[in-house]
């Protein structure tokens, strides 16, 4: 019988998806790509960040903590199965009332009970009124509100974070870049320099000093591409990547230098009760305050009752499940009031340790509202004095590009020697490295001082 050529046509997909597989399986080292903004960066980690996604779980707990307190004060259920044994039926003394005439006076031993003993038995409990239960739900809704704020801190530091590795790696990047493009015109001149030696020209001091020059800045440039690999392992790490991906910065440095406003940033108007730091020490104020509530209730009454079910027997011969014995129930019912009446001072030391932890935080606040209005002012100057320098540095790396590059051509028609030539390479270098660190400075100041004026 022929095949028929629906069959045909799955042999040869199933055959192509086979070989796929093994050509896909036999790459050695294959790795994932991925191109990411920094804004896309930042909303990666949200989801794979170590320390938020252990920060989201201790919402998450809060959460199940609210909960459990909750059902404190919701009807409890327990129920219990009790058998006892007597391997010798224990013996009572009791007057003699059997003899005739009874005597009471004299004491005669007598056993009571039967050898097997079994009782089920089932508790029904409510709490009506416990001013702890009260406060503690309250105080267990205000740790969740804590946490919650506390992931967000987390979350803005995380991105904050991320933002500064990101414009890092872009500076190396960058100074990686003109380093390369300067070290091919290096190389490039050396290799004129040799030939110009060759038809005596040129001494050979002039060759060994461009062949220094090379070397240094081979140094250099290894040295930059080095940190580099630090600083883009550390930027996979804060974002969550695994070994196998491979990141690929989509964002450049003009962008992020485009968005720098200095007058928006230096004139904004600072209220600190919008800060993220102030708000998290108010969640803290007011756990704080729910413990001194919580201290003050330990001088409140407890009231809660119970509804009680069992039913018992007592064999001679093991016939628990034997339906035709006799079962003998229980049924009861009652109200607990637990009233707190002296405790030598321990209470009330507990209200007062609390009642002090109040009053610190009055003080904290105060701290935090001056450190903040502080910090401001500073991280203000610093972002002005980093812009300031940025500016400055800017037109000396070009002014030194302008130099190096004149004096190249005059080296190369004889009208400089080597000496000044390397003196111009070092500035040009000198002001690079300037340039590059006042661009990450400055982006890095504009990172605090955002953070800081940020409402939440």
């Amino acid at each position: 019988m022929k095949p028929s050529f629906t069959f045909l046509v799955f042999l040869f997909c199933f055959f192509l998806s086979v070989q796929s597989v093994a050509q896909r399986s036999n790459i050695p080292g294959s790795s994932e790509l991925l191109r990411m903004s920094l804004e896309q960066a930042q909303a990666y980690a949200l989801e794979n960040n170590y320390d938020l996604i252990n920060s989201a779980t201790d919402v998450e707990i809060a959460r199940k903590m609210v909960k459990q307190n909750t059902a404190i004060g919701l009807p409890q259920i327990n129920a219990g199965v009790d058998y006892l044994d007597y391997l010798v039926i224990p013996t009572q003394m009791i007057p003699n009332f059997f003899t005739q005439p009874p005597n009471p006076s004299e004491l005669i031993p007598v056993k009571f009970g039967a050898t097997y003993n079994m009782s089920l038995k089932s508790t029904l409990t409510q709490l009506l009124y416990s001013g702890q239960y009260l406060v503690g739900l309250q105080t267990a809704k205000a740790y969740l509100e804590t946490s919650k704020q506390k992931n967000l801190k987390d979350k803005v530091d995380v991105r904050d974070l991320i933002a500064d590795i990101y414009f890092r790696l872009l500076v190396v990047d960058e100074g990686i870049k003109i380093l390369d493009s300067t070290y091919m015109v290096v190389s490039k001149l050396v290799e004129e320099i040799r030939k110009s030696y060759k038809v005596g020209i040129l001494e050979d001091i002039e060759v060994d000093q461009a062949e220094l020059n090379r070397s240094n800045l081979w140094a250099t440039l290894t040295y930059t591409k080095n940190q580099r690999t630090l600083v883009y392992a550390n930027l996979k790490f804060i974002i969550g990547l695994k070994d196998n991906q491979e990141l690929e910065l989509t964002d450049n440095l003009n962008y992020f230098l485009a968005q720098v406003n200095p007058n928006e940033l230096l004139n904004q108007q600072f209220d600190y009760q919008s800060n993220i730091d102030y708000k998290l020490l108010k969640k803290a104020d007011y756990l704080t305050l729910m413990q001194y509530k919580l201290s003050k209730t330990t001088y409140q009454p407890t009231l809660s009752g119970f509804l009680g079910a069992s039913t018992s027997a007592q064999r001679n011969t093991w016939s628990f499940f034997n339906s035709k014995e006799v079962w003998y129930p229980t049924v009861n019912f009652g109200i607990s009031l637990q009233i707190p009446i002296w405790s030598s001072g321990g209470r009330k030391y507990a209200v007062d340790q609390a009642r002090l932890n109040v009053e610190k935080t009055k003080v904290t606040d105060e701290k935090m509202r001056v450190g903040l209005e502080l910090q401001v002012a500073t991280v203000r100057t610093e972002f002005n004095n980093a812009y300031t320098i940025y500016k400055n540095k800017e037109k000396g790396f070009e002014t030194a590009l302008r130099i190096y590059e004149k004096t190249m051509e005059k080296y190369q028609q004889g009208m400089v020697g080597s000496t000044d030539l390397n003196q111009r390479y070092q500035q040009f270098l000198s002001a690079n490295s300037d340039y590059m660190q006042s661009i990450y400075a400055l982006l890095s100041q504009k990172i605090k001082l955002s953070k800081l004026l940020e409402k939440f």
